[in-house]
């Protein structure tokens, strides 16, 4: 195997090299090696992170979901403060004012 001294690193390149090895546990030569490898096509990328579980549950909405739930929820807005719905109709039920 090759050693190669590396000179004149920007700082914020070291500061993110470094921030990498932290946050992998990863001692700061296999994070160069690695990226090196990545930057050269010899590494195949790592997955993206499986979200946590929360995330899995909650999931997300469509555009068409997003609009039948709000559709939905905007029947909430006419109804009147004081009266339920399956009251509404009814002559005798209402509130007398």
């Amino acid at each position: 195997m090759a050693d190669f001294l590396l000179r004149d690193i920007d700082e914020r390149v070291a500061e993110r090299i470094k921030e990498l090895a932290r946050q992998r546990g990863w001692p700061l030569n296999d994070v160069i090696l690695h990226l090196l490898k990545l930057s050269l096509g010899l590494a195949e990328p790592e997955p993206a992170p499986v979200p946590g579980d929360i995330a899995r549950l909650l999931g997300s909405w469509d555009d068409a979901e997003t609009r039948a739930f709000n559709e939905a929820m905007s029947a909430f807005t006419v109804l009147p403060d004081d009266v339920p719905s399956y009251l509404e109709d009814a002559p005798s039920n209402k509130p007398k004012r």
